[in-house]
């Protein structure tokens, strides 16, 4: 919707994990170089962990499409399994069909696909997205997976993507095999203050915009104070401020837009607060039900003239059409 309005190929802030707009902080770099080195000297267990929305599914499928041509990849992300569920669905990711059978048949088959790919040459590994949702007999049954090997070789690389309660969950004491197995491990963090400013920049560049001179200072440090460096928090806030910024015919979003965006949100609780986690006083929760009521009409009010706006853009739009028509025709070329 205001594409046109900033000059924009297409929307910057979008949600979906496209490698084509990823930002390589330097924590992003460095997670980069610790899964490429693991993948191409095959190193056995990984476990990267994130914040949600730190950009770690972002990270692996830049990392697939550098290094995925010489492997053969399967990608698990519905981990609220059963153990035997999850061996299955593993079987079903490198297309081998289990018919129902069990643990032992299936370990069986997939036993068979791994020495079949090492005789061709052919390198597997397997990403679990979202691996702080497996069970600790989830896990074990994935270290199971892990001892297919043969006296000399590894049959299968295993990396685990997560939350940071997955590094939790791995400390429990029943998959002490399992972290003794992990080859590298790395965490990411949120992005610096400085970083928080250039990814804006490089995500409105990327799609043809004017850069950080379209969000004034003050807005970029709000939006870093409430994001906490999040990438797709810093996504969100961008998005709406942009679509607020068009409804006001704003060459520039500030602090104000940004504000007026985050306290919307926040009624939902959708940010941390900067304050200690205690209850409002009766007063300031009744001056911040006043402050959030007004900023909900004053945005009401811009969506509203938007509305408005654009209703007159298609009536002029359709006055045209019948004009042209009407030329097409041989007819009146007057327009009332």
């Amino acid at each position: 919707m205001y594409e046109a309005f900033y000059g924009f190929t297409q929307k910057p802030f979008e949600l979906n994990p496209d490698p084509a707009f990823h930002y390589m902080s330097s924590g992003h770099r460095e997670a980069f170089l610790h899964l490429k080195y693991a993948i191409l000297e095959n190193k056995g267990f990984v476990v990267v962990t994130g914040e949600i929305g730190s950009g770690k599914t972002t990270l692996i499928n830049v990392l697939l499409g550098k290094v995925g041509a010489v492997l053969t990849v399967g990608l698990i992300n519905h981990t609220m399994v059963a153990p035997a569920e999850f061996l299955s669905m593993t079987c079903r990711e490198f297309n081998l069909n289990v018919n129902g059978g069990g643990i032992s048949e299936s370990l069986e088959l997939l036993h068979k696909y791994l020495l079949n790919q090492r005789i061709a040459g052919k390198r597997v590994t397997l990403i679990i997205d979202e691996a702080q949702n497996l069970s600790v007999e989830t896990l074990e049954e994935v270290r199971m997976i892990s001892n297919l090997e043969t006296k000399k070789h590894r049959l299968i690389q295993i990396i685990l993507v997560g939350q940071p309660e997955l590094k939790n969950k791995l400390k429990n004491k029943g998959l002490i095999q399992l972290t003794q197995r992990v080859a590298v491990f790395y965490h990411l963090g949120a992005l610096g203050k400085d970083e928080v400013n250039t990814y804006i920049h490089w995500r409105l560049k990327a799609c043809g915009g004017r850069g950080i001179s379209l969000f004034d200072p003050e807005a970029v440090e709000a939006i870093g104070r409430y994001s906490k460096g999040i990438p797709r928090v810093i996504n969100i806030l961008c998005d709406n401020a942009l679509l607020v910024g068009f409804s006001d015919r704003a060459k520039t979003i500030d602090k104000k837009i940004v504000e007026d965006v985050i306290r919307v949100r926040e009624s939902g609780e959708f940010f941390f607060s900067d304050s200690p986690a205690s209850a409002p006083s009766p007063v300031r929760q009744h001056s911040q039900s006043a402050d959030l009521s007004y900023t909900a009409r004053t945005l009401g009010n811009r969506m509203q003239l938007m509305t408005g706006e654009m209703h007159g853009i298609k009536t002029a739009l359709e006055k045209i059409e019948q004009h042209l028509c009407r030329i097409a025709e041989g007819g009146s070329h007057h327009i009332k």
